[in-house]
């Protein structure tokens, strides 16, 4: 636990940097940046997650038996984010790395443009293709050793610890960022995560044993698999995603933060150029609003345990949903610094709540035996829903303001109480059963 909770740590603090600390630094009305720009710099922040099941069946196919069954991988990921992340320290004019326009007027390159606006966009999007491999790795090693009976506990522990992550990435170096330039934020950021490597450095999984392959319970895969491995794990991944449940679990996944995907970008570039200070707002996104998603996540994930995921995900979706609808009907919200606050910090409260929840649902209607490439499935589709939300805030800004924008996203976490309803959690189990 003290590894796996370590690693979300790394995994929370350049998303707290990325989403917070450097997107209100770009936001500021000095660097000339708009929320058509800040929006994909959000995006790519999330788009390799949204991809991330691809690497499940490499990992379940593939490891160093020597080293652990998912070890190898955690090492290597962190390592090469951690290269990348430091390399941005070479450039000193970072907000021009972001394009205005593309480059030429081609079909491909304007596509291109689109998806990822620049060289700092593509470092950032690097960064986190590596920082999606240590989660699948991490989420497969918990799937591994987790019980049953402790899923719930323990998801809230690791998923508190991202937003503790959050926290040190996005109040901690924002107030770095503030006082000593970002530059200084960067190098911090680097240090940080190198330390946090010496985890899967000096901590190792069971050993495999030739007892423990002599009975066919060995830790980990061989490095080359029987033949037809990987036909196995996509039939099974097939089977497993025929079941109604397991289908309407990959919907919910897809649309559920949809609206927080759209308000945070909307959010950035409306505060920091509406009354906000740069420290104003990485204190709060990065530091209130952190500290009550982690106390959320935390007790979604105990409150689960005890009357099951879907309860809290339904009455939580209304919640957020009625949070963001009345705040968008009632336009004094958005011209008041302490009402704002006080929706950034609710909502984060209650994202933490419903997400934990959600991943305590999926884990259980995941079949065991590909349950690495089927949890990181909805995991990456979760953060697809985020990569949608952030592309189109762009273009949403564009027609709406911020309190019709809220009223969407309102709109949006309420729709997801109809699949939520028709999910059977026992089903998988039942019908393909538990290995």
């Amino acid at each position: 636990m003290t590894t796996l909770c370590g690693l979300y740590v790394a995994q929370g603090i350049p998303w707290g940097f990325v989403t917070v600390t450097f997107a209100a630094w770009l936001a500021q009305p000095k660097h000339n940046l708009t929320v058509e720009q800040i929006g994909p710099i959000l995006a790519v922040a999330t788009l390799p997650w949204s991809f991330k099941f691809l690497w499940g069946p490499l990992m379940d196919r593939f490891t160093i038996p020597s080293m652990g069954r998912r070890r190898p991988w955690i090492i290597f990921a962190q390592s090469m984010a951690v290269l990348v992340l430091g390399s941005m320290l070479l450039f000193d004019d970072l907000p021009n790395m972001v394009w205005t326009s593309a480059p030429d007027s081609s079909p491909a390159m304007k596509m291109i443009f689109n998806l990822v606006p620049g060289p700092l966009a593509g470092m950032i999007l690097l960064a986190n293709i590596f920082l999606s491999m240590q989660d699948v790795a991490v989420d497969a090693l918990a799937v591994d050793l987790l019980k049953e009976d402790e899923r719930g506990v323990a998801n809230g522990l690791m998923y508190g610890c991202s937003y503790l992550g959050t926290a040190v990435g996005g109040a901690g170096l924002g107030w770095v960022v503030s006082r000593f330039g970002i530059q200084a934020g960067l190098m911090w950021q680097a240090i940080l995560l190198m330390g946090i490597m010496l985890l899967p450095l000096l901590f190792r999984e069971r050993p495999l044993t030739a007892h423990a392959e002599n009975d066919g319970q060995s830790d980990g895969p061989e490095l080359q698999p029987p033949a037809g491995a990987s036909q196995s794990v996509f039939g099974d991944l097939w089977k497993a995603f025929r079941l109604r449940s397991t289908l309407l679990g990959a919907g919910i996944a897809l649309g559920v933060r949809l609206g927080i995907g759209v308000l945070a970008a909307v959010f950035v570039d409306y505060l920091l150029k509406n009354g906000w200070t740069q420290q104003e707002y990485t204190s709060v996104t990065g530091g209130y609003a952190v500290v009550f998603g982690l106390c959320g996540s935390v007790l979604g994930g105990f409150v689960a345990d005890r009357v099951g995921a879907k309860p809290i995900i339904v009455v939580v979706s209304l919640l957020l949903g009625g949070l963001w609808i009345g705040c968008g009907a009632y336009p004094p919200v958005v011209q008041s610094k302490m009402l704002m606050k006080c929706l950034l910090i609710s909502q984060e409260f209650l994202l933490g709540m419903i997400s934990v929840s959600l991943f305590s649902l999926f884990m259980t209607i995941s079949w065991p035996r590909v349950a690495a490439t089927q949890f990181t499935t909805y995991m990456a589709l979760m953060n697809l829903s985020t990569t949608c939300g952030s592309y189109a805030a762009g273009e949403l800004s564009l027609y709406y303001e911020v309190q019709q924008i809220l009223i969407i996203a309102g709109l949006l976490q309420m729709a997801m109480l109809v699949p939520v309803l028709f999910i059977d959690p026992e089903q998988t189990r039942r019908v393909l059963g538990d290995t």
